[in-house]
């Protein structure tokens, strides 16, 4: 009996896990590299539209997601607070990077 409730647990563990979807990962830089932003998202997103706007909703750059790991480098970039926008087929994760 206690062999039987021990495999139906660990089933239940595994099924739940696989259920689990882990949500988009947002690392800004730290020590030396404090301008980089960091962005690994699902694979659900490989061929996203990435668009950089600034506070003032200009365009500053726009490109095609490739992999699932998107790095920024926001170091010659002026301070400023910035959008970044992935869209793809309808639906958009926006995030905010400010710049000091």
């Amino acid at each position: 009996m206690k062999t039987l409730i021990a495999v139906v647990v660990a089933l239940l563990i595994t099924t739940t896990a696989k259920a689990a979807k882990p949500e988009d990962a947002i690392v800004i830089g730290q020590g030396k590299n404090k301008s980089l932003f960091v962005y690994k998202t699902q694979r659900k997103f490989v061929g996203a539209t990435v668009e950089v706007y600034t506070s003032d909703g200009d365009l500053l750059t726009a490109q095609n997601l490739q992999k699932r790991k998107l790095i920024i480098d926001f170091g010659s970039a002026l301070k400023d607070t910035y959008t970044i926008r992935v869209v793809k087929d309808g639906d958009i994760r926006e995030f905010q990077y400010t710049k000091r």
